[in-house]
């Protein structure tokens, strides 16, 4: 009770931030093509040995952090979760223990395929790690994702990434690398009426996650700020009890983006609905089939390794973004789930998505709570895809 008065005391004062008077108002410029595919074919390329590479090709360093020349540090962290070392490509023996989170920082250590590590803190990218006293940051593509939780009365199952607030873009807003004006923005341009999920709020920032780091907003630019109940008791009838939203590319050129985006609309519309207690959603038969006569249009899919032109192509950006989160929620139970590949798809944080289109490729789940569950996804095609879980009452 008192954490959900300290949330809306928050709630309140930041609404005096998110007034409509000085937003910075942007246009949203060209994208530059990126294609919706696993990095397993690049590392296998580059012949990589001793670590793979998931990081996008213009954040090596994943994450803001103030603290980033400070040697890497546990002290005064709990341990959260153990887990070993998988590698991506057969020639991978070790992975690097980096100093910071950059595959060009410096070493201070190394880890053999199959040891076993204990990780301290999760980041989008790379996660900080203790190894027989040696202590930094290793890339999530090097490690197992069916990790140990130490302490599962306090800490959420590995990649879980429970969110705090909802907010809508009121103007197009600019996603910064960094919670400053003067930072770089990342390419992505988020569109006005695009709802957003939010971590937390910093120095006037919303932190967001954004593909494999992390992206800040600034809140003159946000508008509807709604909070996200930290149990599955709402804290008021419109308060969602889980949310997550991913960023996808569009006012692009390149060919089938156009369908990728209006196809990510049209699932939209398809995942809106109330699943009952004991109810299934089985996302290639409910969601699906991914055909023009379903209102699917031609966009980039993977077939063999590679990427061509099919129908419904990126349908698996929607089910990837619903995966994370119903694992937000325990009585949620999952009963299939494949990820596309060692490297996961690009848009999402490592080994937090779930690929659809195939007998084998699915994502099927099961309302096990005794209350029905309201899901709305919703995008308006210009960037962000966001979903949110409501409670419904038992009529």
């Amino acid at each position: 009770m008192k954490r959900g008065i300290r949330r809306i005391a928050l709630l309140l004062s930041l609404a005096c931030l998110l007034l409509p008077a000085g937003f910075m108002v942007v246009e949203a410029g060209s994208i530059a093509r990126a294609q919706e595919t696993t990095l397993l074919e690049e590392a296998v390329l580059e012949g990589v040995a001793e670590e793979d590479l998931p990081v996008d090709e213009d954040a090596a360093v994943a994450v803001f952090d103030e603290e980033a020349n400070k040697p890497p540090s546990i002290a005064g962290l709990a341990p959260l979760y153990t887990t070993k070392i998988k590698l991506m490509t057969a020639s991978g023996q070790a992975v690097a223990i980096r100093y910071a989170q950059d595959t060009e920082s410096a070493a201070v250590g190394s880890v053999a395929r199959g040891k076993t590590v204990t990780i301290y803190k999760v980041f989008p990218a790379f996660v900080l790690i203790e190894y027989q006293g040696a202590v930094g940051f290793i890339l999530r593509t090097c490690i197992d994702e069916n990790c140990t939780v130490l302490d599962p009365a306090s800490t959420p199952p590995y990649g879980v990434m429970p969110m705090s607030y909802v907010a809508t873009a009121a103007v197009p807003a600019y996603v910064y690398k960094a919670p400053s004006l003067q930072a770089m923005a990342h390419p992505i341009v988020l569109g006005a009426g695009e709802k957003v999920s939010i971590l937390e709020f910093i120095g006037g920032f919303a932190k967001v996650h954004y593909w494999r780091s992390y992206g800040y907003i600034d809140v003159r630019a946000l508008k509807d700020l709604v909070v996200v109940s930290p149990t599955i008791e709402p804290m008021g009838p419109d308060t969602p009890i889980a949310a997550f939203s991913s960023f996808f590319i569009y006012d692009t050129d390149a060919v089938g983006y156009e369908g990728r985006c209006k196809n990510i609309v049209r699932s939209c519309e398809l995942m809106t609905r109330v699943l009952q207690p004991g109810e299934t959603l089985d996302f290639n038969k409910d969601i699906g089939p991914y055909s023009r006569a379903n209102g699917y249009f031609p966009a980039p899919v993977l077939v063999d390794g590679g990427t061509q032109i099919g129908s419904g192509g990126g349908t698996c950006q929607s089910s990837s973004t619903m995966y994370n989160v119903i694992r937000q929620l325990p009585g949620i139970t999952i009963l299939w789930r494949r990820a596309h590949g060692p490297g996961s798809a690009r848009y999402l944080p490592q080994h937090t998505d779930a690929a659809v289109g195939t007998q084998s490729l699915n994502l099927i789940f099961r309302n096990d709570y005794p209350f029905p569950l309201r899901l709305l996804a919703e995008t308006n095609g210009l960037g962000s895809l966001c979903i949110q879980i409501f409670r419904e009452s038992v009529s």
